[in-house]
């Protein structure tokens, strides 16, 4: 998996959509959410490219990304405090790692657990981070406390496995999803070539773009959701802009109604934008090119 885990996020169909990308100096990902795709390129096709630039116009993703590559969500420094639902609503505007980790679906606004099973998830998370059992949590594990020497992850795919062994009724707590994303927080600091990695925190159109470059866009879908937290995404005029662009541009959607630009591939994707909980819908996503992109791609 790569980058965090984010809101209908392109961690699982990534390697799908680089391989589509010409070589280049520089690679930009203008839209870059939960940096899945610039993490692939890292991983995959750090010699294709010079330079690689991440841009989110979201508020304090950057900084939490940055701080991931950096070290500080090791499991060996980190060890993280249950975060109830009062203090969620209270700080997710101000904590960023709150805000994204803790959200359902880390859309930043919703609480990640439903009334109904908060005291079980807290539970299960006590034991695992700090080796604190209640009741509940002997009960599932079946054991007072972990041997020493086992790191976080381990500790939960232990449990991942002990709940399948005790049955249907228990798999609401099969997952921890809040441990599985610091997981995915921890796993970029083993991003490479860091010194090639450049960061902005703005508008699409503020990030200057080099010669020789592939620019990717990871846009809003059409009619869901904002760009920002004040302005919904103006699709018109993000469409004349990549037109206009002298290099290529890879567009992410479900359809772009516009002879300006053409679909070179599609893939299936589940998607959580329906709004409902649990409720993920397959949908065919496809990549679409300016027609710098094209010719491009062509070899025209």
């Amino acid at each position: 998996m790569y980058g965090l885990s984010y809101l209908d996020s392109k961690s699982k169909i990534c390697k799908n959509i680089i391989a589509l990308f010409p070589k280049a100096d520089n690679f930009y990902d203008l839209f870059g959410g939960g940096f899945s795709i610039t993490h692939a390129m890292l991983v995959h096709r750090s010699k294709d490219y010079k330079q690689f630039h991440f841009n989110e116009i979201r508020e304090g993703i950057v900084e939490l990304v940055q701080d991931a590559i950096a070290g500080k969500y090791n499991y060996n420094v980190y060890k993280p405090e249950w975060v109830s639902r009062e203090d969620f609503f209270a700080n997710k505007d101000k904590d960023i790692y709150k805000k994204i980790i803790w959200s359902f679906g880390n859309n930043g606004e919703g609480y990640l657990f439903g009334k109904d099973i908060e005291q079980d998830k807290k539970s299960m998370h006590m034991a695992v981070v700090f080796n604190q059992f209640d009741d509940y949590a002997k009960e599932v594990f079946g054991m007072e406390k972990f041997r020493d020497g086992l790191d976080i992850n381990s500790k939960r795919l232990f449990l991942r496995d002990r709940i399948k062994l005790l049955g249907k009724k228990r798999l609401d707590l099969e997952r921890l999803e809040q441990l599985e994303q610091l997981e995915r927080l921890q796993q970029l600091e083993r991003v490479e070539r860091v010194e090639q990695l450049h960061f902005y925190n703005g508008s699409y159109e503020q990030v200057v773009i080099k010669e020789n470059s592939i620019i990717y866009c990871d846009i809003p879908y059409d009619g869901t959701a904002k760009y920002d937290s004040n302005d919904k995404f103006n699709r018109k005029q993000f469409l004349d802009w990549a037109h206009e662009q002298k290099e290529p541009v890879f567009i992410s959607e479900y359809n772009i109604d516009d002879k300006r630009f053409s679909a070179i591939n599609h893939k299936e994707k589940r998607s959580l934008l329906s709004g409902n909980k649990g409720n993920k819908l397959i949908k065919i996503e496809k990549l679409y090119v300016n027609k710098a992109g094209f010719k491009k791609v062509m070899g025209l």
